[in-house]
């Protein structure tokens, strides 16, 4: 069978307002018939669908801040109307892509890359899928997705007592600062309907770090190292929470810094 064009296959943003029922009848008309005529539109519509992220918990305080009405005139173009129902819901894709677009100088922008991971990544044998998961997005981070404005400690500290707060722990800035990387923030995500905390930081080159925690019955373990996307890993657990420490820095020096961590980190 020939393979299909990827021509062919629409935006991202078309297929997502497909999802939401945001097309109009002959629109979706055309594209319900591209999904059942085109392979790569079928796949790339089952990518986009293949997510359970809270998008709305996670980014509605940031459609609150978005310049939400210029950012709407810029998306009037790429995609199409929004029903009344849409309107009168006041939340939408169409309002989370205003915010991305908004905020991904501070570190805010996401799209369904991360949840289409997912489900590719669920059956990895060793339980390490969320450290899949967390490598695949990370992979897209640049210093711009942090941002690059000055350090703001009492923010920082309530970000880390809200994710704190969410996973049993207690967090502050002083615990886990890293030698020779600059903390930038904290936030919440999920994985597999569990919490899953970031905390990210610029390495004394610039490039993104994160240490990221989940909580965890297996039982403690002994640091062990990985590479993903290019990326050095060193992953741990304690009695009852996963952790692990991914970025570009040398192996030794990601090592070092999960020393530190794992030390100052107490559960």
């Amino acid at each position: 069978m020939t393979e299909p064009s990827r021509d062919t296959v629409p935006s991202d943003e078309i297929l997502v307002a497909f999802l939401d029922g945001e097309l109009d009848p002959d629109k979706r008309s055309q594209l319900e018939h591209l999904v059942e005529t085109d392979e790569a539109v079928a796949e790339r519509m089952s990518f986009l669908a293949s997510s359970n992220l809270p998008f709305r918990d996670a980014f509605e305080p940031l459609l609150h801040k978005a310049p939400k009405a210029e950012l709407e005139t810029m998306l009037a173009d790429v995609l199409p109307p929004l029903p009344v129902k849409e309107q009168a819901r006041g939340w939408s894709r169409r309002s989370f892509l205003a915010a991305c677009v908004g905020f991904i100088a501070v570190g805010i922008a996401a799209d369904r890359t991360f949840l289409g991971v997912q489900a590719s990544l669920r059956d990895e044998p060793d339980g390490s899928d969320w450290r899949s998961a967390v490598a695949q997005y990370m992979s897209l981070y640049t210093a711009d997705t942090l941002g690059t404005g000055p350090v703001d400690v009492a923010l920082q500290t309530s970000q880390l007592r809200t994710v704190g707060s969410k996973l049993g722990l207690t967090l502050t800035p002083d615990q886990v600062q890293l030698p020779g990387a600059t903390l930038k923030r904290a936030w919440m995500l999920a994985y597999e309907g569990k919490a899953l905390a970031q905390i990210t930081y610029l390495d004394a080159n610039q490039a993104p770090m994160a240490l990221c925690i989940v909580q965890s019955p297996k039982g403690a373990k002994a640091p062990e190292i990985e590479q993903r996307h290019g990326m050095n890993v060193v992953y741990w657990s304690s009695p009852t929470h996963a952790f692990m420490l991914i970025g570009k820095e040398p192996l030794e020096d990601i090592k070092a810094m999960s020393e530190e961590l794992r030390r100052s980190i107490t559960v």
